[in-house]
């Protein structure tokens, strides 16, 4: 090499760019996404990625919405979750999906709207977060005592499907803390939101499918 390429060679300092200080905000800002932005956008993608693969899954559509509720569940840890669905027709939520202890009785239990927190959240189409439902005013306590099943705390969102509630998803009994966080509750919300899409999707290819097997149904009589 010439002294001439020497001269014109930028120095290495201009190269290799130090690391910020710990004390800048470049640096704190870093470390903030490390922990909690990092923690929920990690989280988000789990459910996402579950429900990717569940929508294009070759199963009924009760074991779909079941799949999907233990995605959640696996993300924000609770005893026992639910999705109601809303009959428009009689006015009331019916359970479409339960897991946890006693779900398997649950089914048989249909809610008016308006009563309970789901009701009342299917009807104010807003989060609910109960952390002492002994105090609630809302609560269903005749479902609880029925089942046998105490419910300490609570976290219900509504679920809208092209701004029409379709019904609410509801947790159950927050496992490692003591009540459901903001944090949760800005989870659960956008749970809510992927899951009426993914429901949207699923109930498009069924249509879809039967669509396309009228025709077939068509021309197998037109033959005979």
């Amino acid at each position: 090499m010439s002294d001439k390429d020497e001269l014109n060679e930028p120095a290495i300092d201009t190269i290799l760019e130090l690391p910020p200080a710990a004390d800048s905000p470049v640096c704190g800002m870093g470390t903030l996404l490390s922990e909690d932005s990092l923690a929920a956008t990690m989280a988000k993608l789990s459910v996402l990625e579950s429900l990717i693969r569940l929508i294009t899954r070759d199963c009924s559509f009760n074991d779909f919405v079941r799949e999907s509720l233990v995605s959640i569940m696996r993300v924000i840890k609770c005893e026992a979750g639910s999705i109601f669905e809303i009959d428009y027709q009689a006015n009331t939520l019916f359970f479409r999906s339960c897991v946890g202890q006693s779900s398997d009785s649950l089914p048989k239990f249909i809610i008016p709207l308006g009563q309970g927190i789901a009701g009342h959240v299917a009807e104010s189409r807003q989060p609910l977060a109960v952390n002492d439902l002994k105090a609630s005013e809302v609560h269903l306590k005749t479902i609880q005592d029925a089942v046998g099943f105490e419910t300490r705390n609570l976290l219900a969102v509504p679920i809208l499907i092209r701004g029409q509630v379709y019904g609410v998803l509801e947790l159950l009994n927050r496992v490692g803390e003591n009540s459901f966080s903001s944090s949760d509750t800005e989870l659960l919300n956008y749970f809510s939101d992927m899951l009426a899409k993914a429901f949207e999707a699923r109930m498009m290819i069924a249509w879809s499918k039967q669509a396309s097997a009228i025709p077939t149904a068509q021309s197998q009589g037109e033959a005979a």
